[in-house]
């Protein structure tokens, strides 16, 4: 059973119906996207240009001994209007080790491809939220649901990167040093892991920074061994091409969870949004090191290792806030134990905020289908301050109903404040 102030929390974290609930309802929309991907005129509806179309596209292209046209917006969107018979805008600056993943499903269908990634990968995070949160792990998947809605509507990997995030940072508890293969795994989306990086780093864990280290070697060696040397200068080309994009604020900043797209949006221009961006990693890996150094409790500071990561990159997107899941899923039990029904609810409708703001404002948006939402009419990113707010309740919740008032946790929640 598990301990809980609120009675309707409780209820909802040890619901086995709402287990099968939720697993049986993630299952019929991977299937009725599957179906949008491979085949809409099944369901009576158009092509629409999704996430995961341009992952198989990448790896097909790569199959075709194409992979460095990849990273070249415009013959990324003629392979992908070539594809699809739609023009999208959907750059592609993934690591190569990842366009090598991609290229090993681009073989299936579109659709089965789409299924297989998202059912696995969904499946690795349940997984990895279980071994972390306990019976609790339910009450997690509810807090952050928009969030995996919206992975297992556009096939993202935020369901893979969360999970090796919270797969490291279970084996990092335990002192073991197969912790270092989740890290290395992670260079397919390196920005990501700065904040697990950090910690590895500053409390000197050699042999997982070795086994980092060789796994991420050996991916980018297995990658130029398939696509060749050039594949770097191409690589770099289509960050500094994606940089573009983002200071002339081509991307949907609305969906994007950076304080540089809130910035941006709120008038602040390229440059000043991207002191900002600076400012506020700096200070989120500042807040992380000095927490590690203070030795908090493991499970605070692994949440915290998580809220941190999401604030290094300008280019974090809504599907990342899987992450949060991970998170919480280290505090939920003091959370349920501790924290009223009311202290659980303000923190739920701001989860929510964060989490599914993006793809609320795109069916709003989207509503009248003859309305088509781009950079020019999104609207504000409101992501990043919902989630600066989100963190800072959190952290307030634990530190007043902890009952023990160490230095360093009135610290932590004093400059979380």
């Amino acid at each position: 059973m598990i301990p809980c102030r609120s009675p309707v929390a409780g209820r909802i974290a040890a619901s086995r119906p709402l287990l099968f609930a939720v697993i049986a309802a993630s299952l019929v929309l991977v299937l009725v996207s599957a179906l949008r991907f491979q085949a809409p005129e099944l369901l009576a509806q158009h092509k629409v240009l999704t996430d995961f179309d341009a992952f198989h596209i990448a790896g097909r292209m790569a199959a075709e001994g194409r992979a460095g046209e990849t990273y070249h917006m415009r013959e990324m969107l003629a392979a992908q209007q070539q594809a699809s018979g739609v023009r999208g805008f959907m750059p592609w600056t993934y690591p190569p080790p990842f366009t090598l993943m991609m290229q090993g499903l681009a073989s299936l269908p579109v659709g089965v491809a789409f299924a297989l990634f998202t059912l696995t990968s969904f499946a690795f995070y349940l997984w990895v939220l279980r071994r972390i949160a306990g019976e609790a792990f339910l009450a997690v998947v509810v807090a952050v649901m928009p969030a995996v809605i919206l992975n297992l509507r556009t096939g993202q990997n935020g369901f893979l990167i969360a999970g090796l995030i919270g797969a490291f940072l279970l084996a990092f508890r335990h002192n073991r040093t197969v912790a270092g293969l989740p890290l290395g795994l992670m260079i397919i989306k390196p920005h990501l892991a700065a904040g697990v990086g950090l910690v590895t780093l500053l409390q000197r864990r050699w042999p997982v920074l070795f086994v980092a280290g060789a796994v991420a070697l050996l991916l980018l060696g297995l990658s130029t061994w398939a696509y060749g040397t050039g594949i770097w200068l191409d690589f770099r080309n289509g960050v500094e091409e994606a940089s573009g994009f983002l200071a002339n604020g081509d991307y949907l900043l609305f969906r994007m969870s950076s304080l540089y797209a809130s910035a941006y949006t709120f008038g602040f221009g390229a440059a000043g949004a991207m002191v900002l961006q600076v400012i506020g990693a700096l200070a989120s890996l500042g807040l992380l090191g000095w927490a590690c150094l203070r030795g908090i409790a493991f499970h605070h500071l692994a949440a915290l290792t998580c809220a941190a990561s999401l604030f290094v990159s300008p280019y974090g997107y809504d599907y990342d806030l899987t992450i949060l899941g991970i998170a919480l899923a280290f505090v939920i039990p003091d959370l349920l134990e501790r924290c009223s029904g009311r202290d659980v609810l303000s923190l739920l409708l701001p989860s929510w905020f964060v989490c599914g703001f993006g793809l609320g404002w795109t069916t709003i948006m989207t509503v009248d289908t003859s309305t088509s939402i781009g950079a020019e009419n999104a609207g504000v990113a409101l992501i990043a301050p919902a989630l600066v707010f989100l963190c800072w309740r959190t952290a307030s919740l634990l530190h007043r109903h902890s009952g023990v008032r160490t230095e360093a946790g009135e610290g932590l929640s004093a400059s979380l404040a």
